[in-house]
C-alpha cells in the first residue's frame, strides 16, 4: 500500500511559526529579572569633563543595557512572583591611558554594579565589574568624549550581563555548577566558582588553587578567602608557597589566612615565620596567628615548636 505523505499548506505553516514564535517570546517574558530601583552613585561623575554625562543619563543608558540582558526595571511594587532586586551602579574611574604594544591614547571606564536581593529571609549583596575600553581616534574635545562614553557602554554592557550571569548561578543546583568549572566562557565559571564557594562545596578547592596563580590581585584574594572558609588543610602548601618573594603587607593576609585552616603545616610554617622573618611587622604578624591558631587548639601548643626544626618550608617565605 502507498503511504500518503501528509502535506502542510502555506497558511498552516504560518500558523504554526506563530505560535512557537508566541512561545518563545513568552518564555522570554517569564525569565526576565525584576529591578525595583537603581541607585547611581555620583562622586565619579560630578564634574567629570571626560565624560560629561549626568547621573540621570547614565542611568538611562545603564537600563537599556539591563533590558538587553533580561532585566526589567519595574514602574511599581511588584505582585506575586520573584521579589524585585535593587541595583547600584558606582563608575570607579574614567582615565586615558596608552596600552603596551598598542599604538595610540585609549578612554578606559571601570563600572561596579551591586546586586542586592532578599535570600532566606534577609538580604545577600553581589558585585560584578566591567571595564570598557575605546579608542581615542582624535585629541580633540569632542573626539575624546565620544571614546569615553562607548567605553562606559562598553562597561555597561559587561556588568549587565555579568549580573544576568551571576543570579542564574545562584538559582543552579552544586551538580550543574561544578559542570561549569569547566565552561569555556571565563564567566561563567568565576560564578560557578563563587556561588560554590559560598556554599563551601569541596569540589571547587582545584578551582581556587589554580586561581591563586591569577594575575588579578582581587582574584586571587577572593581565592585565598574562600579557602579559608574551606578550612582544607591541603591548601596550606598553595598559599605558602603563594607568600615567597610577595611584599610583607601581603605575606600578612596569607597569614592570617594560614592562622584561620590550621593543621600542623601552617602551625609549623607560622611559627617559623615568628621565629626568623626579617621585617618586624611580618613576625608579629606570625606571633599573633600562631596564638590565635593555639587558642582554638590548646592541645597542640608546643608541637609546631619542635616540627619546625625539622621541617623545611622551602624557602625564606
Amino acid at each position: 500500500m502507498k503511504r500518503l505523505k501528509p502535506t502542510v499548506g502555506p497558511s498552516t505553516r504560518r500558523v504554526l511559526l506563530i505560535s512557537v514564535a508566541a512561545v518563545i517570546c513568552t518564555g522570554c517574558r517569564g525569565a526576565k529579572t525584576p529591578v525595583g530601583h537603581i541607585d547611581i552613585a555620583e562622586e565619579t561623575l560630578r564634574d567629570n569633563p571626560l565624560l560629561a554625562m549626568s547621573p540621570a543619563q547614565v542611568n538611562e543608558l545603564l537600563v537599556h543595557k539591563l533590558s538587553q540582558a533580561r532585566f526589567e526595571l519595574l514602574s511599581a511594587p511588584a505582585r506575586g512572583g520573584a521579589p524585585p532586586i535593587g541595583l547600584r551602579l558606582e563608575i570607579a574611574f574614567t582615565r586615558e591611558a596608552q596600552k603596551e604594544g598598542r599604538d595610540g591614547t585609549f578612554a578606559e571606564v571601570g563600572a561596579l554594579l551591586t546586586i542586592r536581593r532578599k535570600e532566606n529571609g534577609g538580604s545577600a549583596s553581589y558585585e560584578v565589574v566591567g571595564i570598557g575600553e575605546s579608542p581615542v581616534l582624535s585629541e580633540d574635545a569632542p573626539s575624546r568624549r565620544s571614546a569615553m562614553r562607548s567605553a562606559l557602554a562598553s562597561a555597561l554592557d559587561q556588568v549587565s550581563s555579568s549580573a544576568h550571569l551571576q543570579l542564574a548561578a545562584l538559582e543552579k543546583s552544586d551538580s550543574a555548577l561544578v559542570k561549569e568549572l569547566s565552561a569555556k566562557d571565563p564567566r561563567v565559571r568565576e560564578f560557578a566558582i563563587r556561588v560554590l564557594s559560598a556554599r563551601k562545596n569541596p569540589a571547587v578547592e582545584p578551582a581556587l588553587l589554580d586561581k591563586l596563580q591569577s594575575s588579578d590581585p582581587s582574584g586571587v584574594r577572593r581565592a585565598i578567602g574562600a579557602l579559608v572558609e574551606l578550612k582544607n588543610a591541603g591548601a596550606v602548601p598553595y598559599l605558602i608557597d603563594l607568600a615567597k618573594g610577595k611584599d610583607p603587607s601581603f605575606v600578612r593576609e596569607i597569614i592570617f589566612a594560614l592562622g584561620e585552616i590550621g593543621g600542623e603545616e601552617a602551625e609549623a610554617y607560622l611559627y617559623t615565620v615568628a621565629e626568623g622573618h626579617d621585617q618586624p611587622a611580618v613576625r608579629a604578624a606570625a606571633k599573633k596567628a600562631l596564638e590565635e591558631l593555639r587558642a582554638r587548639s590548646p592541645s597542640r601548643g608546643g608541637r609546631a615548636d619542635s616540627n619546625a626544626k625539622r621541617q623545611s618550608t622551602g624557602g625564606s617565605p
